[in-house]
């Protein structure tokens, strides 16, 4: 079960191993991987943007879809799940991610 503070904003992207759980985002190249699914807890605007990779495996976006909506559950129905696939960043998510990873990754047209 995730448990998740009250800061403004967490990342957060599904292990590698078994379980799936999700764990704090801690890449230092602060580069988010096609290959894998990341769930951004944005509480200032009460959204869970759920951002796919182009090369996901359908296990992993299967996962994290369970992962956002558990969150959205234990962090009250007022927040709101928001998929984004890989290339299709809106400006409001890329403006929320930009502190926490290079926003220069994202295309914004």
């Amino acid at each position: 079960m995730l448990v998740t503070n009250d800061d403004e904003k967490s990342l957060f992207q599904i292990s590698n191993d078994v379980s799936g759980e999700l764990e704090p985002y801690k890449d230092p190249s602060k580069q988010l991987k096609k290959e894998s699914v990341y769930v951004l807890l944005d509480n200032a605007l009460k959204k869970i943007f759920l951002w796919i990779g182009q090369s996901a495996g359908v296990r992993s976006r299967f996962i994290a879809t369970n992962a956002a909506q558990n969150l959205q559950r234990v962090r009250g129905l007022t927040h709101r799940v928001i998929t984004i696939d890989q290339g299709d960043e809106t400006s409001e998510f890329i403006s929320s991610i930009s502190s926490m990873v290079i926003p220069d990754q994202f295309s914004n047209e």
